[in-house]
């Protein structure tokens, strides 16, 4: 009898210079309770946020963390407002820096992870480039979605008779005519 791996929560809150001085990789969950922007843009976190992080010093003695963050959330289908599930991935290259102007000297392929204090919130971190990887606009692959495409483009409504946003008026100046 195989025992599953235990999961690994990981803190929301490191040092990220001492991680770097020991070269550091982290590995495991973050507490979805942690990514309340997350949870508030979609109806639900629906896998675990699956972060592996590699703290490191790259060219120039920079201070870096490199890595990738994974989850599957529910929110809604924007064609038939069906729930459906979106697997959200990224990587991850940032410069870890203490103020905006260290961020403006980093190289194009490092983003900023400003980091004011010695304690750096990892979860606040890769909520942010999840909420990143969203899509502007989410819906189902057409053979899935329950709205057909006849629904979205109005096709099965039949003819419509348009009416005149001034018949109104007209009746009432033919009306006046008449008298």
């Amino acid at each position: 009898m195989s025992i599953p791996p235990k999961r690994i929560i990981l803190p929301q809150v490191v040092d990220p210079r001492r991680l770097v001085n020991q070269g550091v990789t982290l590995t495991g969950e973050i507490n979805p309770d942690f990514c309340i922007r997350l949870a508030e843009a979609v109806d639900e976190i629906s896998q675990p946020i699956v972060v592996n992080l590699v703290f490191d010093t790259a060219e120039q003695g920079r201070k870096v963390v490199r890595g990738t963050a994974s989850t599957t959330v529910i929110l809604a289908c924007q064609r038939c407002l069906e729930p459906m599930e979106l697997p959200l991935a990224v990587d991850m290259a940032l410069g870890i820096v203490w103020s905006e102007d260290q961020a403006k000297a980093l190289p194009r392929e490092l983003d900023p992870w400003i980091v004011e204090d010695e304690a750096g919130d990892i979860a606040a971190l890769v909520e942010e480039e999840l909420l990143l990887a969203m899509p502007f606009v989410t819906y189902h692959s057409e053979d899935q979605c329950s709205a057909t495409a006849s629904h979205a483009t109005g096709e099965d409504l039949g003819e419509i008779k348009e009416e005149n946003p001034f018949g109104i008026l007209e009746q009432l100046k033919n009306s006046g005519s008449d008298n």
